[in-house]
């Protein structure tokens, strides 16, 4: 589809441009793009709802109106017996889509005026994170174990294999969380990690001991990907993986028989339950306060209808641990082992302001030097 004529003035009239035209460009824009899938399924929403009004018509009240009949309907998957309400925050997401078209409307053709959009608050970002000890039991769940009992006065778990699995346990999922556990890298960077310099995917580069999570000529994206120095205990674990596969001419870090791994999302949840991670060990809070409905509860590999690194879910649910909270561990790990936060956000390739935000509260061993100045 050709773009707007530059030359149009009506292009440069908030009065004059519709919403869809500017979603449709913005849309355009966005092919190719890592988040391609994602805006187009923000599009369709809020076509749905908007279809017929001019960028000059969008007002905070149009925002309001927006949010109310989103948060009225309810969205479901195959499988599903219940609905569930969309969220506040999933409007608000979509909403910054249509800001973000609106923007690129804008640098191209120069808009008169440029609407400002009411969005809800954003949540308050307080997200689950594992201790060392928790990841210590998802680890050997992962390796075919279940935790079936405790040492009364250690309270040390006591282990058993567990009998009649369908398939072995692979390594797969013990690579992919020991990754993202030390790195605190995104699934799906995890899950494309090369041993050898790679165009487009992350690689590991012993040399500088660095691990690149996307390569030279990878799509441009608002997730930021930067490199990071590899952990010392994972350094030695992937020395280690690394001579096994390229013996058997394996280029992935994480495979299936050398094939690729898409998710582990299942893998996950079911080492999780067999970790017993229904409550954090932090506070004794239970992050799933009906274990019956829990464990029947569907993967969140997707949260309503949309890919699963779009969103974490909201701030104020917790529910069975998902690979995402890996991430959130290493953060509010380095933060509470004194690591300044300006060494966290470049190490996760999180804004300064997001790890303050979000994982700031944890601790405040990282103030140390400040308090005794």
């Amino acid at each position: 589809m050709a773009s707007p004529d530059h030359d149009d003035p009506a292009n440069s009239n908030p009065r004059l441009v519709s919403v869809a035209a500017c979603l449709t460009f913005y849309g355009a824009r966005m092919e190719g793009t890592k988040n391609a899938a994602l805006v187009g399924q923000h599009i369709v929403h809020l076509l749905r709802i908007l279809r017929g009004l001019t960028l000059a018509q969008i007002r905070g009240s149009t925002c309001r109106d927006y949010v109310e009949k989103r948060t009225s309907e309810r969205y479901t998957k195959p499988g599903w017996k219940i609905s569930k309400p969309i969220s506040t925050s999933t409007a608000r997401r979509e909403l910054g889509t249509l800001s973000a078209a609106i923007n690129a409307w804008h640098r191209e053709y120069n808009l008169s005026s440029v609407p400002v959009l009411e969005l809800p608050k954003a949540s308050k970002g307080h997200p689950d994170w594992l201790t060392e000890s928790e990841f210590e039991r998802l680890l050997k769940a992962a390796s075919g174990f279940r935790w079936f009992s405790s040492d009364i006065a250690t309270r040390e778990p006591y282990w058993q294999p567990i009998e009649g699995l369908r398939h072995e346990p692979g390594d797969q999922l013990v690579r992919f969380l020991q990754i993202a556990f030390y790195s605190g890298t995104r699934s799906a960077a995890v899950l494309d990690l090369r041993w050898r310099k790679h165009k487009v995917a992350g690689y590991v580069d012993f040399p500088t001991v660095t691990m690149f999570r996307e390569g030279p000529e990878a799509p441009a994206s608002r997730k930021t990907q930067p490199p990071c120095r590899i952990h010392d205990r994972l350094l030695p674990l992937l020395k280690e993986w690394r001579e096994e596969d390229l013996a058997a001419g394996v280029s992935r870090v994480v495979h299936r028989n050398g094939a690729a791994v898409k998710r582990v999302s299942k893998g996950f949840r079911m080492a999780a339950i067999r970790a017993c991670l229904d409550r954090r060990d932090i506070d004794g809070t239970h992050r799933v306060t009906d274990l019956s409905a829990g464990l029947a509860a569907d993967l969140p590999e997707e949260e309503e209808g949309y890919l699963s690194e779009e969103a974490e879910g909201d701030a104020d649910e917790m529910g069975w641990p998902t690979p995402h909270i890996l991430r959130h561990s290493r953060a509010t790990i380095m933060l509470r082992a004194g690591v300044p936060p300006v060494e966290v956000s470049e190490y996760l390739g999180m804004s300064l302001a997001m790890v303050l935000k979000v994982y700031g509260h944890t601790s405040s061993a990282y103030q140390k030097a400040a308090a005794a100045a």
